[in-house]
């Protein structure tokens, strides 16, 4: 039992922190109805799964259900000087090496963020590629931006 009351602590202690980081935001990404309709349908998938007698189990599989749910709904995009992404607690815009900036076919903009060759956090905004640009400018990171599709090698 004690075992299922720290894993509920440590993910409701995981939403809490994602919620006051939601607040920061001042750009906020495009949301995807496909990701909130499979939230709610995995959690209850879960939940009807894997429901057992035991209390411990229980409390353990309504807190991840809860964290399912949660991340479906949350809001992703950026603050004053950093990204806010979830499962991203320190997504301070400098550790990033590029930014790119893509534009979709549908006026929306696909902004990517390279930490490394092979790791990289990727957003959907509904807004101009030169608000974004002017954002990025702001603060001061116009040397990591890459417009377009460019092809880095280095990335």
């Amino acid at each position: 039992m004690a075992e299922a009351v720290i894993i509920t602590i440590f993910l409701l202690l995981l939403i809490v922190l994602q919620v006051r980081e939601q607040k920061k935001i001042k750009l906020a990404a495009k949301s995807s109805w496909f990701k909130k309709i499979l939230s709610v349908a995995l959690s209850i998938t879960l939940i009807t799964i894997f429901w057992s007698d035991n209390l411990a189990d229980q409390i353990k599989l309504i807190a991840f259900a809860a964290l399912i749910f949660m991340f479906g709904f949350m809001k992703e995009g950026f603050s004053e000087d950093h990204l806010i992404k979830l499962g991203v607690l320190a997504g301070d815009f400098h550790e990033f090496k590029k930014i790119q900036i893509e534009a979709l076919s549908n006026q929306a903009q696909f902004v990517s963020f390279y930490k490394s060759k092979n790791s990289r956090l990727s957003l959907t905004f509904d807004t101009s590629k030169e608000e974004l640009i002017a954002y990025f400018e702001e603060m001061n990171l116009q040397d990591r931006l890459v417009i377009g599709e460019e092809i880095d090698e280095g990335r």
